[in-house]
């Protein structure tokens, strides 16, 4: 992508979507982890800034694992760094997250991310730090979570306040300082494979959602949802956050979504690293500029980047309904959305699941797998719970028939078994196995929960 591209009309940037497909073989995976940190002594969380904060583990990362710094600012406060196409970012109040490198096979990309976890969790350990993997910070307030740039943050909140009149700003600060997820990037070989893609994963979602689901906690108490983080998400900003009628249109092309982001009202561009705040619809800006400043091609991406909606178009595909789940159960992740992406077939019957839901089936779904995840009841009697096994098993076998006849090629479909032991033997989500232990034989232990975050 030329970032600095200038972009004239709708048909520049509708290039940008025709220009990005790949061939078959090419196509490629990647993930982006995030998570929070506490300090072992008191569960405090952690900050950015100090000699013990996010910011001394990535000069760490420089000086002694081979880490280069991507970005920083002219305090040498880093916000991004890279190790050959691996990159970790930090995140509104300094939390890590790390975008793999996009890799062919799912063995690959499991083996990236379990040697980032051991390498960031060895490095913390020298600041007496540790790492909770769940979807929510499930100890700390808002007030004890410090953002890294309060400045920044506050300039955009003002922004949002005047120009957004959805924009709710106590659920943007809960999802800005404790909300972490997965986001599973993958690519497409048409127009017609992308939105094929787009739409099987968004029908499916709430069965995703609570299959994954592992946010139940908002301030040391139960927040009422057993994915708050997803709720808390849709609540932000709903023409932004939440799914749209449209996506779901059998007409659905990437002009249609085009469309839907032209609408939208802006929130930024940067020019030689200032940031400069827009008060008008991408398509306003597309027409008339806006002061001395005309429409490139990164104004775009940085304007699609600021749809937090489960699914995004860019150029490649990313969902990004996942809670953050523990080391055991990463690997299932990425798994999932390769199996039931991987061909028009699998697609096919993913989306039989759910045929026969409405839009309005779609919205009521989420809204209940937010609160009740695998035992949420479905339309046509049961619960997601059913459809979490019939999806899996749809997973599990497109996974096996893949790769059957390929000798001394290991079989993916081992990477579901740990969610697998969830839904079939437990038939729980993470969310709802971890609230029945804090119950009972965790005893309300903080540190029990951080204990099976780590494993």
């Amino acid at each position: 992508m030329n970032s600095e591209q200038k972009i004239c009309s709708k048909s520049d940037i509708l290039s940008f979507f025709y220009n990005a497909p790949v061939p078959n073989k090419e196509l490629l995976i990647g993930i982006e982890i995030e998570r929070s940190a506490v300090f072992s002594e008191n569960l405090k969380p952690v900050s950015y800034l100090g000699d013990n904060g996010y910011l001394a583990i990535l000069k760490k990362l420089v000086t002694e694992s081979g880490w280069i710094i991507l970005s920083k600012d002219q305090d040498g406060n880093i916000s991004a760094l890279k190790r050959g196409e691996s990159e970790i970012h930090i995140e509104d109040d300094g939390r890590l997250e790390l975008v793999s490198k996009p890799q062919t096979t799912l063995s690959s990309l499991s083996r990236e991310f379990q040697m980032h976890l051991h390498e960031i969790n060895e490095t913390s350990k020298a600041f007496g730090i540790r790492w909770i993997a769940i979807g929510r910070k499930p100890f700390a307030t808002n007030k004890e979570i410090i953002f890294s740039y309060p400045k920044n943050n506050k300039e955009e909140h003002d922004h949002y306040q005047k120009y957004y009149p959805e924009w709710s700003k106590k659920e943007v600060t809960g999802f800005e300082k404790k909300n972490d997820g997965i986001h599973v990037n993958f690519g497409y070989t048409s127009e017609k494979d992308a939105i094929e893609k787009f739409q099987t994963l968004l029908k499916v979602s709430p069965i995703l959602m609570g299959m994954f689901a592992n946010s139940p906690f908002n301030s040391k108490k139960f927040s009422g949802f057993l994915t708050k983080r997803n709720h808390s998400n849709s609540q932000c900003c709903p023409p932004r956050t939440q799914i749209q009628e449209i996506f779901f249109t059998e007409d659905f092309s990437f002009e249609k979504w085009v469309d839907y982001l032209l609408q939208l009202p802006m929130s930024k561009i940067t020019r030689k690293g200032k940031r400069i705040f827009i008060p008008l619809t991408f398509d306003d800006y597309l027409k008339n500029g806006f002061k001395k400043h005309r429409p490139r091609m990164e104004d775009f991406y940085l304007h699609i980047k600021s749809v937090f909606s489960e699914m995004r178009i860019k150029h490649y595909l990313e969902y990004r309904g996942f809670d953050m789940v523990p080391p055991h159960l990463l690997p299932s992740v990425p798994a999932i959305i390769h199996a039931i992406t991987m061909n028009s077939e699998v697609m096919q019957k993913c989306q039989n699941l759910v045929k026969n839901w409405t839009f309005a089936d779609q919205l009521e779904m989420r809204e209940r797998v937010y609160k009740d995840a695998l035992q949420a009841k479905i339309p046509q009697g049961g619960k997601v719970l059913d459809l979490a096994k019939e999806l899996l098993e749809i997973a599990s076998t497109a996974l096996k028939e893949k790769y059957k006849n390929k000798h001394g090629a290991s079989n993916p479909s081992r990477f579901l078994w740990p969610i697998k032991e969830y839904v079939f033997i437990r038939e729980q989500s993470p969310a709802e196995y971890i609230m029945e232990m804090w119950n009972g034989e965790w005893h309300r232990d903080p540190r029990k929960l951080i204990e099976w975050s780590e494993k």
